[in-house]
């Protein structure tokens, strides 16, 4: 997996206050653990920031004062909205040992069952995977051309990269394809006409008999 570098520097003052004051400088909080060494509280530009979560990477060179360690994007977190980045924390690794992480599943080509008008759902949007660091995939591709209407696909029916195994459960739906409105409107407007109809002709045998005895 590609690498990329990120300049931080180290910051003292971890209050409510100066959390602030580092976001309105264009700053964004870092927090650095992990591999039984202590925690190191950073900062680093928005805008560099930013730019490696646009490119998907997972790992970085990050470099503190010249001094450069790899390091593994864990947990992002934003605003309510969604809109602002807020505090980004990242973990140690060692190229050796096998880490957990969530990337991106994106979905490729016009499903069969969406030609003949049913929607495609989306449904993980992002997978676990266990993978030594060096193999941490960018994305997770999934090929869905051949997904028709009221077909499921699983985790079990995507090939993981190499050297990269699954977390979730194989049975997992990661795609399907329903029906159309109108096709799923239709059958439950049958099934509840299909009671209706023996109520109506056993009724009407008891009416025919009831006034066939009374003109004997």
């Amino acid at each position: 997996m590609q690498t990329t570098t990120l300049h931080a520097s180290k910051r003292d003052n971890l209050g409510t206050r100066a959390v602030r004051r580092l976001r309105r400088e264009g700053q964004v909080p870092l927090v650095l653990y992990g591999h039984r060494r202590d925690t190191v509280h950073l900062s680093a530009p928005l805008k560099e920031v930013e730019h490696l979560l646009h490119t998907g990477m997972r790992m970085v060179n990050l470099e503190v004062g010249g001094v450069a360690e790899t390091a593994l994007l864990k947990d992002i977190q934003y605003d309510a909205m969604g809109d602002h980045l807020l505090h980004v924390d990242l973990a140690r690794v060692d190229m050796n040992e096998k880490v957990t992480v969530r990337v991106p599943v994106t979905l490729h080509g016009l499903a069969k069952g969406v030609v003949a008008g049913g929607t495609l759902e989306h449904v993980v949007q992002d997978i676990e995977v266990n993978c030594l660091p060096g193999d941490i995939p960018e994305r997770i591709r999934v090929e869905v051309a051949n997904l028709d209407i009221g077909q499921i696909l699983a985790v079990r029916d995507i090939t993981p990269p190499a050297g990269v195994e699954f977390v979730l459960d194989p049975e997992t739906p990661v795609a399907i394809v329903h029906a159309p409105a109108a096709e799923k409107e239709a059958a439950p407007a049958e099934a509840a006409e299909q009671p209706a109809e023996p109520e109506l002709i056993g009724r009407r045998a008891a009416e025919e008999g009831e006034a066939e005895e009374s003109e004997e």
